[in-house]
């Protein structure tokens, strides 16, 4: 358990991804359970096939499984499991980590900075130390689970968990928007001369004024449609998406438009 949960992804690489990491994780089993060394060479080539899911919520589970039917002698079911969860794992894995708890923190994090407090740095280093502390329940709810996975995942409730975590960080996300776009505003002022009571002066509007009487926060809503637009439309990457927007906006503040 502490192999696998401190050194999956060291040997991480494009070949078969996390199947060293893993292979050396189960070693120390094999040897137990295999005591004659063509047998151990043997039970430690099954475990170098590609295997790829996601580090703190999927593997350990399976991880954990895997031991126990190693342990029965049941390597076959062992290596099924292993093939027929990872892909489900890494779904529900990667939507929670990257899509619904780090932006959120990230967001925080960053408003957090924005002010000035140095807690922002801590939030996201507290969340590091959440996903690496899960990844112990984790093989331990799969190491007395056993088949027990399987079922789970057949009667849906992975993809209805996925389903529900990807629908609540879009609604987060989306009502962070206002919040954290607030501050897209133009200082821009169109002057013009009047003539009151005989006297010529001088008069300032401000667009921004007039456009929060037609639509609050019209800028930040339009830069964020702009945005949508060039990633689903125009199938723009988000580096480049980024890229457009540090440029835009060193060469808008410095020109005092935004």
């Amino acid at each position: 358990m502490w192999r696998h949960n401190l050194t999956l992804q060291l040997s991480w690489n494009y070949e078969r991804m996390q199947a060293l990491g893993y292979a050396w994780s189960i070693a120390p089993i094999l040897k137990k359970v295999y005591p004659k060394k063509d047998e151990y060479f043997t039970a430690l080539k099954r475990h170098m096939v590609f295997y790829n899911t996601n580090p703190a919520i999927g593997s350990p589970t399976i991880f954990g499984a895997d031991c126990a039917l190693e342990e029965k002698r049941q390597p076959e079911v062992g290596d099924s499991l292993k093939v027929s969860l990872m892909g489900p794992f890494a779904g529900i894995g990667d939507t929670v980590m990257a899509i619904l708890m780090k932006p959120i923190f990230a967001v925080f994090a960053a408003s957090l900075a924005l002010q000035g407090h140095a807690s922002g740095a801590w939030l996201m280093l507290f969340l590091g130390f959440f996903w690496f502390f899960l990844t112990f329940p984790g093989f331990w709810l799969g190491y007395r689970q056993g088949l027990g996975l399987v079922r789970q995942v057949s009667s849906g409730a992975i993809t209805r968990i996925t389903d529900m975590a990807s629908t609540a960080a879009l609604f987060i996300m989306g009502g962070f928007i206002p919040s954290i776009l607030a501050g897209v505003k133009t200082p821009l002022e169109i002057t013009k001369h009047v003539m009151i009571e005989g006297k010529d002066v001088v008069q300032s509007i401000k667009i921004q004024d007039s456009f929060d009487k037609i639509l609050p926060y019209m800028l930040p809503l339009a830069l964020v449609f702009c945005v949508y637009w060039l990633l689903k439309k125009k199938h723009w990457t988000n580096l480049q998406v980024l890229l457009l927007l540090v440029v835009a906006g060193i060469i808008l503040g410095a020109f005092k438009i935004l």
